[in-house]
């Protein structure tokens, strides 16, 4: 599978067959890992809408600007759920999603809540914390491209 198939997620399936159905249809999150997996990759897509309609109503942000905080999506590790299956009404994911911002790679570890309502899982919220590093310019680009830094993403 290369790049231009493979899911955002890291899921290592295709995103036509992951979270691509899920985007277009939040009832197909059948479980905490499945809302998760496709937030991430609304979230590399820009994809406003679902991120607001997957988020519960009282915790929900009257709007989201991807604009203040540019960022390159690099991955997602999932480390374990707490519930969250078909048959239960909450959960939790722990996960670590990496990306660049401003020239740091950043990681966000956060341990997300999710509640079932009418048949729907919804993130209602999250403890994290993000660590950041400065990226060295001749250092191997984080993304993957095999490029120095200050030729690829540094240059963004």
């Amino acid at each position: 599978m290369n790049k231009d198939t493979e899911c955002p997620c890291q899921s290592g399936a295709a995103f036509a067959t992951c979270c691509q159905p899920v985007l277009h249809d939040h009832h197909l999150a059948a479980t905490t890992e499945m809302l998760m997996r496709s937030r991430y990759t609304a979230f590399v897509r820009q994809n406003a809408e679902y991120i607001q309609a997957s988020w519960h109503s009282k915790t929900r942000p009257k709007t989201l600007n991807f604009d203040d905080h540019p960022v390159t999506w690099l991955g997602l590790e999932i480390h374990g759920c707490q519930q969250g299956s078909v048959a239960d009404s909450s959960g939790t994911v722990d996960f670590t999603c990496s990306y660049l911002e401003n020239g740091q790679l950043c990681k966000l570890k956060e341990v997300s809540q999710f509640l079932k309502e009418d048949g729907l899982w919804y993130y209602l919220r999250g403890e994290c914390r993000v660590i950041k590093e400065k990226i060295a310019r001749n250092s191997l680009c984080p993304c993957g491209s095999g490029q120095k830094s200050k030729r690829c993403c540094l240059t963004k």
